[in-house]
């Protein structure tokens, strides 16, 4: 398959830092011209699922106004201009909760829309959390911390507590991690 060639490029709306809507001209392929595709570029944002060291998950629920509901949600936010999406995840942990990870591991980078774009996310589990302070989050919402265990957090997924695409997905993906890392440590152990 070949990669689509952007033909001209053109900001039609831009509310910085948080939005910017783009116009391309694009040429799928040598017969085919679209002249105007869309692209909408939102922030690009770190979400991290974090564990304490008896294996509990640490969560948050708050408001959140997109869906216009109270979420079950985890710690996570933009990622501020030159800063690298691991040193934002550290930082939204810290601020949100007032924990800090021993351990991280990162999930992967995902596009939120594979046309449109929309935002990139890098997700990430935190292991070993331990408290430091007090959350100093700065956020408009208010926020509840909670500690749950995992099967908790699987039913959430279905009883609609997680109602955020992002946040679903980052539990997914850690629960998959610590089922392939159990799994590989388990083989280890074997040999």
């Amino acid at each position: 398959m070949e990669k689509w060639k952007t033909l001209e490029r053109k900001t039609v709306f831009e509310a910085r830092p948080y939005l910017e809507v783009i116009r391309e001209r694009v040429a799928v392929s040598p017969e085919l011209v679209i002249e105007d595709f869309y692209q909408v570029l939102l922030r690009p944002f770190v979400v991290c699922v974090p564990f304490l060291p008896d294996g509990t998950v640490l969560t948050m629920r708050q408001y959140k106004h997109g869906p216009r509901k109270v979420s079950l949600t985890f710690p996570g936010g933009f990622v501020d201009a030159g800063e690298l999406p691991s040193v934002a995840c550290a930082r939204e942990l810290l601020e949100e909760t007032g924990y800090c990870a021993e351990h991280w591991i990162w999930l992967g980078e995902f596009t939120d829309n594979g046309n449109q774009k929309g935002c990139v996310g890098n997700f990430f589990v935190a292991l070993g959390c331990k408290q430091l302070q007090d959350p100093h989050s700065g956020d408009l919402e208010e926020m509840e911390i909670l500690r749950s265990e995992p099967v908790q957090m699987d039913k959430a997924l279905f009883d609609g507590s997680i109602v955020i695409t992002h946040h679903a997905f980052a539990w997914l993906m850690a629960k998959e991690w610590l089922a392939t890392e159990h799994l590989d440590a388990a083989a280890r152990n074997e040999n």
